[in-house]
């Protein structure tokens, strides 16, 4: 798994490298993935939206250029000057989410908290009180998106680890729908997963 020094390394060749595995493991599924969170976001008008590990900020940027405020915080300064060159007016974060959210977010509210293909390095109990975590930040009617390597079951996972044990990364912690869904129910969360490809899913929750 890379450290932030990796990812700045990585910066520049992060998005080439990712079209040229989009068809598989890690990366099956990842523009259907983007445009998912994208076309659910679009259909309203100006927004806030906070992104979460937003790497060089394709997502953002497309969101951005419809006119939505985005705020993001990223744990690799390469990806952050990337993303600061694509949305000047932006306001970015370095920060590791290992750690509780940075305090500069603590009084802001958002219509939309992101995140893509950022949090599988958390441990399965930090990836439900990280999603605790953020839904303070939601203004009312305000929605949470994760999108990830993930899967429906326990054997989906074990059966795509057995297809690509060359490549599996035994460091990453990713989402299975029917832990992450009982995990968050058991601190009153509602959510909502669906499987978009073969190692790809997006959990939605919306605040109450």
């Amino acid at each position: 798994m890379l450290d932030n020094k990796g990812f700045d390394l990585w910066a520049k060749e992060y998005d080439k490298r990712v079209e040229l595995s989009s068809k598989k493991y890690t990366f099956d599924g990842y523009y259907d993935v983007l445009n998912y969170v994208y076309n659910t976001i679009s259909k309203e008008g100006k927004k806030d939206i906070l992104d979460i590990g937003f790497g060089t900020g394709l997502l953002a940027n497309k969101l951005y250029e419809d006119g939505a405020n985005i705020f993001g915080i990223d744990f690799s300064q390469g990806m952050i000057d990337i993303a600061q060159e694509k949305m000047p007016n932006g306001v970015f974060i370095q920060h590791d989410f290992n750690d509780k959210l940075p305090i500069k977010l603590a009084s802001g509210r958002f219509d939309y908290i992101i995140s893509s293909y950022a949090i599988h390095p958390l441990g399965n109990d930090r990836k439900v009180e990280f999603i605790v975590e953020l839904a303070k930040l939601l203004k009312p009617n305000g929605k949470i998106i994760i999108a990830d390597i993930a899967f429906k079951t326990e054997k989906d996972l074990l059966d795509c680890k057995t297809e690509n044990l060359d490549e599996w990364d035994e460091d990453e912690i990713y989402m299975v729908k029917e832990n992450i869904i009982n995990s968050l129910k058991q601190r009153n969360i509602d959510a909502v997963y669906t499987q978009i490809s073969s190692c790809a899913g997006i959990l939605e929750i919306n605040k109450k």
